[in-house]
């Protein structure tokens, strides 16, 4: 668990929301971020594996790290490092979680221990996004293309975290 400390020498950085486009006309919400809320919702709490203490915050829920991963995974942004980084600078996810955040390594073990129902939900989001709603796919071929584009972001995920960890 980490816990945001004051600092004076962050540089300016992207937050969470800072590569989303094209805002939602329905309510102010980013369309992704209905997909992964949807996505999430989806995933039964069974097939979620908890990876910190039962009595830890909100950022470190199952169902919380499920939808951040989905989120920045679907957003391109793939080292656990620099999701850790991310969310350190989210002033909207630091006061929601109250200053606290989890690290790089217990993101790595998070996907690590929830592989699958992260590849479901982060399959499920980018499907919704391609159809432009929480349709179904009526083709094979492109259910299977996104269920491939998502499990290719999984192993870019773990690849670059395998670089980043052999360099320490």
């Amino acid at each position: 668990m980490t816990t945001l400390e004051p600092r004076t020498n962050l540089r300016p950085s992207r937050t969470l929301d800072s590569r989303t486009s094209v805002d939602d006309k329905d309510n102010g919400r980013q369309p992704l971020t209905r997909a992964v809320r949807s996505a999430v919702s989806e995933i039964e709490e069974a097939a979620l594996q908890r990876v910190a203490r039962p009595d830890a915050g909100l950022a470190f829920a199952p169902r919380t790290l499920l939808a951040l991963l989905s989120y920045c995974y679907a957003r391109d942004i793939f080292g656990s490092a620099e999701i850790e980084d991310v969310l350190r600078r989210d002033v909207n996810f630091r006061q929601i979680c109250n200053n606290e955040f989890p690290g790089a390594r217990l993101i790595r073990r998070f996907r690590r221990d929830n592989r699958e129902a992260l590849h479901r939900c982060l399959a499920t989001a980018l499907r919704s996004l391609a159809e432009g709603g929480p349709q179904t796919v009526s083709s094979e071929s492109v259910s299977a293309a996104i269920a491939e584009d998502a499990t290719r972001r999984i192993m870019k995920a773990m690849f670059i975290d395998s670089m980043e960890t052999d360099r320490d």
